[in-house]
């Protein structure tokens, strides 16, 4: 049914958590007063272990609220093994093997199973009869699968997104006037821009046989395409919307809305303010022209033995090749494209718990231009288009199930780092390098278990750091 007419308005809510995904029958959206309302009524224990970096820890929660089935009977998921979470300050976590049996064991830190009980995934706005942190956005805790399953590895405060099964397109936004290219999923619809970051704007939309619709809607402004999509000054008047077919729905000169279309929040509407358009595709900015790696094939020479990282490359789940690298090849042989990155991110265990900001100035060599080295890696535009999975792989195995898209190693620059200058807003934090405001930079080694440690430019330590880093996978979808 056409849309005749829209109108934004006045009022505004929090987002409170968003439910959406490849085994989502139907998306849904909880603002912030909804979860307040919602009855929490029901208490569960779980053992909580962690042995992340040597530092052991064993405990006993008590959440209070309701199963997660509850959330996902809500938005007709039927079957998943998998699903993603992030919370309001950035942190993101995976959770495979949904399900699988889990256990609350209630001498956990006597190293006995004697009593144990079934544990379903929980959904808990108390701890121990306080409010959780971040609330009314609630915590999600997860029973052990074993004595020895660090199950803390998994539990998220906070969350606002959660998604079942596989990440849903959104739209894209591509274009000779960007950095790279940029694809952005549905499920972080709320996310999008940083600066209203959880707000919904409402509209109306009136329909061409009379009925009304109350639609949730984005806001993205001039400096969303500047400093996100990272948009080159010059391109910034050439800005278009366009559907799927390619055509021009309108020029992108001021805020534009986008709104989550019918009941099932499965299909993103475009609104700039005159034109709308239920068939929206994406943003261009200047030309679409094909992305073509020009760079000659590179191909390491070390051994097994000898290596300090390798990179293995499958087609639908068979070895393609194993490509290893010493660190000193990389000096000698990719010296040329070293690269220097800065990322600045959240950690919420600095400051003695109150969090705070991280500068990391790194050196290293970004993983795409190692990638694009090699024989069995397609052009950037296969790499960018979702066609292409990865994984890193540490040796203390942390994270080692988190799968990501490909598009992500350009727009977040992935780099593999040997050497960093570190500094926080504190001044006190163990492994700074320099005070905050220092015009100096002074680099030392990456330690731990290997010599490299990878770096992304996301909002939170958890999915921007991964330590001790000895390889990763690319998996080609096609």
């Amino acid at each position: 049914m056409e849309i005749k007419s829209v109108t934004i308005l006045q009022e505004t809510d929090q987002a409170g958590l968003f439910i959406s995904g490849s085994a989502a029958g139907r998306n849904v959206l909880y603002t912030c007063e909804e979860l307040e309302r919602q009855e929490k009524n029901k208490c569960c224990r779980f053992s909580v272990y962690d042995n992340h970096e040597d530092a052991e820890s064993k405990d006993i929660e008590e959440g209070r609220g309701f199963p997660l089935q509850n959330y996902l009977d809500a938005a007709c998921v039927t079957d998943t093994e998998e699903i993603r979470l992030k919370s309001v300050d950035g942190f993101e976590s995976i959770v495979t093997e949904l399900k699988s049996k889990r256990y609350y064991f209630p001498k956990l830190r006597e190293g006995m199973s004697e009593g144990r009980e079934p544990r379903e995934a929980f959904i808990s706005f108390y701890k121990n009869g306080i409010p959780v942190k971040y609330y009314p956005h609630p915590t999600i805790m997860f029973g052990q699968q074993g004595l020895d399953d660090k199950n803390k590895d998994y539990f998220s405060k906070g969350i606002r997104m959660l998604v079942a099964g596989s990440q849903e397109q959104g739209f894209w936004v591509r274009g000779n006037g960007l950095r790279c290219n940029r694809y952005f999923s549905l499920g972080s619809f709320f996310e999008l821009n940083r600066a209203e970051a959880g707000t919904i704007y409402w509209m109306e939309l009136k329909y061409a046989d009379g009925s009304h619709q109350k639609a949730p809607a984005i806001r993205l402004t001039r400096s969303f395409w500047e400093e996100q999509a990272e948009c080159a000054p010059e391109y910034m008047d050439q800005l278009r919307a366009v559907d799927h077919a390619g055509e021009t729905i309108g020029n992108v000169t001021d805020a534009i809305w986008l709104f989550l279309l019918d009941e099932t929040y499965k299909r993103i509407g475009y609104y700039d303010g005159t034109t709308v358009s239920e068939d929206f595709a994406g943003i261009v900015a200047g030309e679409l022209e094909p992305i073509v790696s020009r760079c000659e094939k590179r191909v390491p020479q070390t051994t097994v033995k000898d290596s300090d990282f390798y990179i293995r490359i499958r087609r639908q789940g068979q070895e393609l090749a194993t490509w290893y690298y010493s660190f000193a090849e990389l000096q000698s042989a990719y010296g040329d494209v070293a690269s220097e990155e800065e990322y600045c991110y959240y950690n919420h265990n600095m400051n003695n718990g109150r969090g705070g900001q991280r500068k990391v100035t790194a050196h290293g060599w970004l993983l795409l231009n190692l990638l694009e080295f090699l024989p069995q890696i397609p052009d950037r535009e296969e790499i960018e288009n979702g066609s292409v999975l990865f994984q890193i792989f540490t040796n203390d195995n942390y994270k080692e199930k988190i799968v990501l898209s490909a598009d992500e190693l350009s727009a977040y620059r992935f780099i593999l780092a040997y050497e960093q200058d570190q500094r926080t807003q504190t001044g006190a934090e163990p492994g700074d390098t320099s005070l905050w405001e220092d015009a100096e930079r002074r680099f030392v080694p990456i330690r731990g278990t290997t010599p490299f440690r990878v770096y992304c430019g996301k909002e939170s330590a958890n999915p921007s750091v991964y330590k001790n880093v000895a390889g990763m996978q690319v998996e080609l979808l096609f």
